[in-house]
């Protein structure tokens, strides 16, 4: 690179990871499997139902010291008790971890507890895709549910939250509600957190407190980087839930408006003589920059804005994804359409500093790339 194309560059951006620094959470990841692998009333399940096979360690597992460093820092091996079936795991390619409630076709659709380990995707960003998942066994006796088993879920969910909020997340499937054991189930949660829940529709938002960040920000705090977002040229605002996908442009979106009906505010995004939707702003936690190759773009980068919820909200892509803005078209042919993709590290500059705005490394290393002057 010479000094001219140096100096056309984005100035100052934040400082990537090295490789040493992607093992940082290794440690943290390390501690909290070990726990439910020395648990023998828990099945350790490796794999992920949409590739086609998952492998289970039913009963006690250990979990054996790292053999390796450089890129293979995080890998370790779960072994089974008293048996040589093991199974290999790379810790450094976990991002997060999701304390999961959802109907379970091998307790018959009742409530299952889960605890979920999900891989990193291109670039270190964040997906849904379990790469190691903690089952609870013997859920539930002939007649009741397990008290003990939801209080030792439930409470090693509170410690790891407390140790990496930004980490761990809890997620309540809607579906739990509906199975005939649900309302027993919900009492034993109530139970184990020692709070009131009124109904599933509640607790999530009730359980999930703890990982919201002490000022949350509600609709007016990123309103402007919202309003910002949608101002954004050949771009989409995306609301994705299973088996369903809609798409509102961002060319047609005249902004965000805000009605209040006697002590309810809601928020809309678009005219009301236009297509628009109504979306619970308040709820959103954060709001992550990030850039990842994806197929509709030929596998190459694609720039989006996450804004994020506490807990899950039905996107199987990413769980907590409540809505995204991303681009349209980024690429003219082979070629970067800079006057596109500028306008959104422009919108990360001015926002950055804000507690509630992050970007993943993705979009830190592709801000490297994108020239000055073009947007």
């Amino acid at each position: 690179m010479n000094e001219s194309t140096a100096s056309n560059l984005r100035r100052d951006p934040p400082v990537p990871r090295s490789e040493a620094d992607s093992f940082a959470l290794v440690p943290f990841f390390e501690r909290s499997l070990l726990e439910w692998a020395g648990d023998e009333s828990v099945t350790i399940a490796a794999g992920d139902w949409r590739d086609g096979a998952v492998m289970e360690l039913v009963g006690e597992t250990s979990l054996l010291p790292a053999r390796y460093d450089g890129c293979f820092e995080g890998v370790r091996e779960l072994r089974a008790v008293g048996s040589e079936h093991h199974v290999h795991v790379d810790l450094g390619r976990v991002h997060s971890i999701e304390y999961v409630v959802v109907p379970s076709v091998c307790l018959g659709l009742r409530p299952s507890l889960e605890v979920r380990y999900l891989s990193a995707g291109p670039g270190g960003s964040r997906t849904g895709r379990a790469m190691l998942r903690a089952l609870v066994n013997s859920l539930y006796t002939r007649d009741s549910v397990n008290g003990h088993a939801v209080s030792t879920w439930y409470q090693r969910y509170v410690r790891d939250v407390a140790e990496r909020p930004d980490r761990v997340r809890l997620v309540i499937g809607s579906e739990a509600s509906s199975v005939a054991e649900g309302a027993v189930f919900l009492d034993a949660l109530a139970k184990a957190s020692d709070v009131a829940l009124p109904g599933w529709s509640e607790s999530a938002r009730v359980l999930t407190s703890a990982e919201k960040p002490a000022a949350t920000p509600s609709g007016p705090v990123f309103r402007g980087l919202l309003e910002d977002a949608i101002a954004l040229h050949d771009a989409s605002l995306v609301i994705f839930r299973e088996s369903t996908l809609v798409e509102f442009k961002t060319d047609d979106l005249a902004g965000v408006f805000e009605y209040t009906e006697g002590e309810h505010t809601s928020w809309q995004i678009g005219a009301t003589d236009a297509h628009h939707c109504h979306l619970a702003l308040n709820a959103v936690t954060s709001v992550e920059f990030s850039a990842e190759p994806v197929p509709c773009q030929g596998n190459r980068l694609n720039y989006t804005i996450w804004f994020l919820v506490a807990g899950g909200c039905g996107n199987p892509f990413r769980s907590d994804g409540y809505f995204s803005v991303t681009l349209n078209r980024p690429y003219d042919g082979h070629r970067p359409r800079w006057a596109v993709i500028g306008p959104v590290a422009d919108l990360y500059e001015k926002y950055r500093q804000h507690e509630w705005v992050r970007a993943d490394q993705g979009f830190i290393s592709a801000l490297a790339d994108i020239p000055v002057g073009e947007s």
